[in-house]
């Protein structure tokens, strides 16, 4: 989102082929597993630059002081003025924080941290090594802004995918490729401006930001495009039930993925299968000790079903008769008055 050469608002991998997925298919993606690489990262509450953009600050940058679209940027120190274009030295970062933190991981990567000025700013110099970005990547590491608002705050971290997905069937940037956050492009002043009607057709919902795309979960997508361009990114540390600030704890990370082709199931959009203890509790599937006492149950029931059945006629029968012996006394006091 700092790195307004890149079209979008995430960089992701390029799209993988998947032999025999042909339009109209669909392609199961379990997620074996994500290790997440970075030490650290930088998240919170941003604001947009006003004059950085050309109507969508995440797929159309603009220089605010040459005009260049998705200029190349290099960076000069640190803090949120340190991306500036290459072309005039302008300040060109579409973002910066209004509230943030700076956060490090311990070793296992299972327990997150806030950290102060001083060690976020000493992260920040080195920024590209501690959030571990990929060699052929052209984004400029959030821990270069190294803000410290929020300090001492621990949490645990559970990884998961804010993208993934199978490749749309028009040029949509990637942080665009979602029923919600697609609507920004209708019509929109820029190259990847679309129509209302184009939006169902064309998009996959790549971009689900859904804390439940995790390890152990399975993911059904559409094929828009032959051989479906399986794409992945947008690794999150952790996150709540929704992305409230726009963004959170993105960090790098490795991915492994299963994949099989589905013939013939024809979707619009993904169909997401959670990790059981991502699912409301009633809702899980009952486990071996929860099965034996319902096997037993119901072995109890079976013996005590003809017992059961015969005890309640007969009660139904003395009620019955007790009912009728007091609408009987009654009606006999009425006429007697």
């Amino acid at each position: 989102m700092i790195t307004p050469e890149i079209r979008g608002g995430h960089e992701v991998t390029h799209p993988v082929a998947v032999e025999g997925a042909e339009v109209g298919d669909a392609i199961a993606i379990r997620i074996r597993s994500i290790v997440v690489t970075s030490a650290a990262t930088s998240s919170g509450s941003d604001t947009v630059m006003a004059g950085r953009h050309n109507g969508d600050p995440f797929c159309a940058a603009v220089c605010p002081g040459c005009g260049i679209e998705w200029p190349h940027t290099r960076v000069e120190g640190i803090g949120p003025t340190s991306i500036r274009c290459t072309n005039c030295g302008a300040d060109a970062t579409p973002f910066i924080f209004e509230n943030a933190y700076t956060m490090a991981f311990d070793e296992e990567r299972q327990i997150g941290l806030t950290i102060g000025r001083a060690a976020a700013e000493g992260m920040a110099c080195n920024a590209s090594k501690v959030m571990a970005v990929p060699d052929n990547s052209i984004q400029h590491p959030i821990l270069l802004f190294a803000p410290s608002d929020l300090v001492g705050v621990a949490t645990r971290l559970r990884p998961f995918l804010g993208q993934l997905g199978t490749s749309p069937s028009k040029l949509i940037p990637d942080s665009h490729n979602a029923g919600d956050f697609g609507h920004f492009l209708v019509d929109a002043p820029h190259a990847f401006s679309i129509s209302k009607d184009e939006i169902a057709t064309h998009i996959t919902d790549g971009h689900l930001d859904d804390n439940t795309v995790r390890e152990g979960a399975i993911v059904i997508c559409p094929v828009k495009v032959p051989a479906g361009g399986i794409y992945m990114g947008d690794i999150h540390a952790m996150q709540g039930d929704g992305e409230i600030a726009g963004h959170t704890a993105d960090v790098a990370g490795t991915v492994t993925l299963e994949v099989s082709v589905l013939k013939g199931l024809t979707i619009d959009g993904p169909i997401p299968f959670t990790v059981p203890e991502d699912l409301p509790h009633l809702a899980r599937p009952l486990n071996e000790e929860e099965l034996r006492r319902a096997q037993s149950l119901a072995k109890t029931r079976r013996r005590g079903d003809r017992e059961g059945c015969a005890d309640h006629l007969r009660w139904l029968r003395s009620d019955l008769e007790r009912r009728h012996g007091q609408r009987s006394a009654t009606r006999g006091g009425f006429l007697r008055h």
